[in-house]
């Protein structure tokens, strides 16, 4: 140790000082005076870029790789329609299935008709020229009654309902009465032609079958109200 403090002079102490200083300056210049392009990924310590670190919209498109971003990755609710190109997307299961239903109502120019009706007139289904209403009638004299009716927008026409009317010609503004029921007022009934229906052509060809004509009244969950079905046909 004596000679250890025989040879520390003042000189020798201020040279240890100064390389010191020197040397931590030089670090601490290197630390705020980085090179372009000097610090990478093995540079940087996992986990230290957190989203605060990140400049807002920093991120675009093209930083963000193939696949990168999954369903996982995205927010519930956060894509809408206005966010989806239409043009891409398929028919989805619940709309083919919509189609499906569709086209099967409308097999071979088939309408099926079910409908509740209150008092008054309505249509039920128009095809070509010729349109098919009915016709509700509550407590008429303790009576309750409904109808089917024909019209037609074109003169000319012809019609036959083995239950009701036949016109030859069947002109614009004729109504004619098809097959039609009556029960007293609030008791429930229901009824089914026993004839084959109606037949009705257009002189352009239309034609079309109404046939399993059925009216009821009073059915459960609807009183006061008629209930109209049946099955139509285009055949030409």
């Amino acid at each position: 140790m004596d000679r250890f403090r025989k040879r520390l002079t003042y000189a020798n102490l201020m040279s240890s000082i100064a390389v010191f200083l020197v040397l931590g300056g030089a670090t601490a210049f290197a630390a705020s005076h980085l090179g372009k392009n000097s610090v990478g990924s093995k540079q940087l310590k996992k986990n230290a870029v957190t989203a605060a670190k990140i400049k807002k919209n920093a991120v675009t498109g093209a930083k963000i790789g193939a696949n990168a971003v999954t369903g996982d990755k995205v927010k519930d609710g956060s894509v809408t329609g206005a966010d989806i190109n239409l043009g891409t997307l398929g028919t989805v299961p619940s709309a083919a299935s919509a189609a499906s239903a569709a086209s099967a109502n409308t097999l071979a120019g088939r309408i099926p008709v079910s409908r509740f009706i209150g008092e008054g007139v309505q249509d039920i289904a128009t095809i070509g020229p010729f349109t098919i209403k009915a016709e509700c009638r509550i407590d008429e004299g303790g009576v309750d009654e409904g109808e089917f009716l024909l019209t037609t927008s074109v003169d000319g026409a012809a019609m036959d309902d083995n239950n009701g009317d036949e016109a030859v010609p069947f002109d614009v503004g004729t109504v004619a009465e098809l097959f039609g029921q009556s029960t007293a007022t609030g008791s429930p009934n229901i009824e089914v032609s026993p004839e084959p229906g109606l037949t009705a052509v257009a002189p352009d060809g239309t034609a079309i079958l109404f046939q399993n004509e059925t009216i009821g009244f009073n059915i459960a969950g609807h009183p006061g109200q008629c209930y109209f079905a049946g099955l139509i046909q285009k055949v030409g």
